[in-house]
């Protein structure tokens, strides 16, 4: 009989690596949860980052294009001058011989 008796040291052996093994996983849980709430803030500081130089892009974007439209509307204002100013000669001539042939 004597060989049948269950110490408490052999029972408490199990119990003590079965804390051991449950504080390591609550550990390496901590861990994981840290690490994604980690991965969650990147996340969100990439977006911001996207956002803001997607902002850049299309303020210099629309920058240059508004550069050049501009500098195209000028070339073609100061090419169309010239033939303004001819057109409104020639109004003015029409006029002066429509009174000429009035008066006659």
């Amino acid at each position: 009989m004597a060989d049948d008796t269950v110490t408490l040291e052999f029972l408490a052996r199990p119990c003590q690596q079965s804390l051991q093994e449950s504080k390591a996983l609550r550990g390496e849980v901590a861990d994981i949860r840290r690490l994604a709430l980690q991965t969650i803030d990147y996340v969100r500081r990439l977006d911001r980052r996207m956002s803001e130089q997607r902002d850049d892009l299309e303020l210099a974007v629309k920058s240059e294009l508004s550069g050049g439209m501009a500098h195209m509307q000028t070339q073609l204002e100061s090419y169309l001058r010239p033939i303004n100013d001819k057109l409104l000669e020639m109004d003015k001539l029409a006029e002066r011989v429509g009174a000429l042939e009035g008066t006659r």
